[in-house]
């Protein structure tokens, strides 16, 4: 490999360098956002604020990733005194994080992150915080920068390529992608009848036949007798063909939500599964929606600065390189908590409300003895687990959209995933690095633990320079086909970087610093609610028990609301509380729902299940 970039915790950038730049973007987003007709009604939030706050209750907010910024924007739009305590930088899973080094001429750090971005149509409440939060020149705030990728790619080993388009809703905005081309139809079409040829006829009836049984199964059933199976175990995968297991179980799942189908509780995959379902078919789509958009730029740029400087505009303080490091308890409350600065030095922070909303492995530390004898309840986080989900970034000299989506690299043992951001993006590629950079293929690696396509190593045993080898050839083994130009080449590459939550790569000590929570077989009967049996302390993030089971940026969002909310119903608020978006539910199938409910309380199985 050539064009390597280490991704040691070192040389992340300084604390000053993005507090500079955040400020810097915050205060031009602070000033140009409330243009017009919105500054009036802005203002008179704002001020309506501030003279709440005078008589309002502190808060600290401890993580300042999606759910912490959530929580923040709900409270503080409330009149509460919000503090921000963030151990490296707002945004936590969805920062961007510049390759240490990588700059020339005055121009940007080459934007790095831990993976892609993607926002489902079904989504309802991350889109209604984005349209709160000002953008220049934006009449719906960051909402509006937004962009609709067009297909899915399933890519196949040495074989056609299958194109999924997402037509609908129709029209196709002006200067979105084409989703198919003449060639990836033709290939979709030669894909699509292998399948069919590879995959017996009685399992794709299997298949359809396990999809509507969920599809009708009622909710109680799905809490209580899904949830408790695995989609391999639903699917019947271990009678069946390899061809069924590679696209209809584990291609699915692991590429999903870091997860094996022998792991993956049904619920959580059949329910954001019929959710896309709809979405596709135009159904339960959020005003505005499609199937599948992204950002039109970086994260930082498009989302996270513009949110920050608006909480900023309400009054919201932030600390960040604070870390919490444990909670006192006295008279059944949080009396206080203690923090740790970028220094090193401790700080006792005082509040009268106290919101977690770090990861559920840091909650697990940091939530002590007391507190859970106080609350058995949260003697759960410790039996919720995580898995490892991280990105890899190949920073391309040419502009390569493989195809105007994300896509799937199906026979990828280590169950890759990518987007080519250049098609998507506003800014050109060419501000950031040393100006000879045009794209980002963004990948990211779900599993961590079978081993690779070329070096037969699994990725936790390899090196930076092996993990980025590995991968590099695993993609190119899916885009470059047989007797045709190579899509991907190596003079392409001008250079990588690896999420730098991978911790010592290579050694026995390797480790992950962001891992990714994970819904395993009845973890929604664990989940903690967001309220807590201690008055003034409450949970946050995509870990809580929320209406969409799968960790997204909309259930870390979702995660803040509900805290929020039980914030706020402790404190006596007679106000509105934060609203909360709900899924579609098809109302053609509310009788089979209803016929499923009786046969569940008299402990009968779906009139579907014939036991395979």
């Amino acid at each position: 490999m050539t064009g390597r970039h280490d991704s040691d915790p070192a040389d992340r950038p300084t604390r000053r360098r993005f507090l500079g730049g955040a400020a810097a973007v915050g205060a031009g987003a602070a000033v140009a956002g409330v243009a017009g007709g919105e500054a009036s009604a802005q203002a008179a939030r704002q001020a309506g604020a501030r003279r709440r706050r005078a008589a309002g209750k502190r808060v600290a907010v401890f993580g300042g990733g999606i759910a912490g910024l959530t929580a923040a924007l709900e409270l503080a739009e409330r009149g509460f005194a919000v503090t921000v305590y963030e151990r490296r930088q707002p945004g936590g899973k969805a920062r961007v994080f510049g390759v240490p080094g990588s700059a020339r001429g005055g121009r940007r750090e080459l934007p790095a992150e831990h993976g892609f971005r993607f926002f489902p149509g079904f989504y309802q409440n991350l889109p209604d915080s984005m349209r709160r939060i000002p953008f220049p020149g934006n009449e719906k705030g960051t909402w509006d920068n937004l962009t609709r990728a067009s297909s899915y790619l399933g890519a196949r080993k040495g074989r056609p390529d299958l194109t999924i388009p997402f037509p609908f809703p129709w029209p196709i905005p002006e200067g979105t992608p084409p989703f198919l081309t003449p060639e990836s139809l033709i290939a979709t079409v030669i894909s699509g009848l292998q399948s069919l040829g590879m995959i017996p006829l009685p399992e794709i009836l299997h298949f359809a036949r396990k999809g509507v049984m969920y599809v009708t199964s009622c909710d109680q059933r799905r809490v209580g007798q899904w949830d408790h199976v695995s989609w391999a175990d639903f699917l019947g995968t271990a009678s069946r063909s390899a061809e069924y297991n590679t696209l209809l179980a584990d291609g699915l799942v692991r590429n999903l939500a870091a997860m094996k189908s022998a792991d993956a509780s049904t619920h959580a995959i059949g329910l954001v599964g019929e959710a896309t379902l709809w979405s596709v078919l135009g159904e339960g789509n959020e005003p505005g929606g499609s199937v599948d958009r992204v950002l039109a730029g970086a994260t930082d740029e498009m989302l996270i600065d513009p949110w920050v400087a608006h909480l900023k505009t309400l009054g919201v303080t932030f600390r960040v390189g604070w870390e919490a490091e444990s909670f006192r308890l006295a008279g059944g409350k949080i009396a206080s908590a203690v923090a740790v600065d970028p220094a090193g030095a401790r700080h006792t922070v005082e509040a009268d409300w106290f919101v977690s909303a770090v990861p559920v492995e840091r909650a697990d530390r940091l939530v002590n003895h007391r507190m859970r004898a106080a609350d058995p309840m949260l003697n759960n986080i410790s039996k919720l687990r995580s898995d490892w989900m991280n990105g890899l970034m190949f920073f391309l000299k040419k502009e390569v959209p493989i195809t105007p989506g994300h896509v799937n690299y199906w026979d990828s043992t280590w169950a890759i995933t990518s987007i080519s951001q250049a098609q998507f993006w506003k800014r050109d590629f060419t501000a950031y690095g040393d100006g000879t950079v045009t794209d980002n293929l963004s990948a990211i690696i779900s599993d961590w633990n079978t081993p690779g396509m070329f070096n037969g190593k699994t990725a936790k045993e390899c090196g930076r320079e092996e993990i980025a080898e590995e991968a590099w050839k695993q993609i190119k083994a899916h885009v470059n086909k047989p007797g045709k130009p190579p899509v991907l080449t190596d003079d392409m590459l001008h250079t990588w970087y690896l999420d730098p939550g991978i911790l010592n790569p290579g050694t026995p000590q390797v480790a992950n610093e962001d891992p990714l929570f994970i819904q395993t077989l009845g973890a929604y009967g664990t989940r903690p609610t967001a309220g807590t049996g201690i008055e003034n302390f409450f949970l946050a993030g995509d870990w809580v028990k929320t209406g969409l089971y799968v960790s997204t940026m909309e259930t870390a969002n979702e995660g803040g609301r509900l805290a929020a909310n039980a914030l706020l119903d402790a404190a006596g608020h007679t106000g509105d509380k934060a609203a909360l978006g709900r899924l579609w539910v098809a109302p053609a199938f509310n009788d089979a729902k209803k016929l499923d409910l009786d046969r569940y309380r008299n402990g009968e199985p779906h009139i579907l299940d014939d036991g395979t």
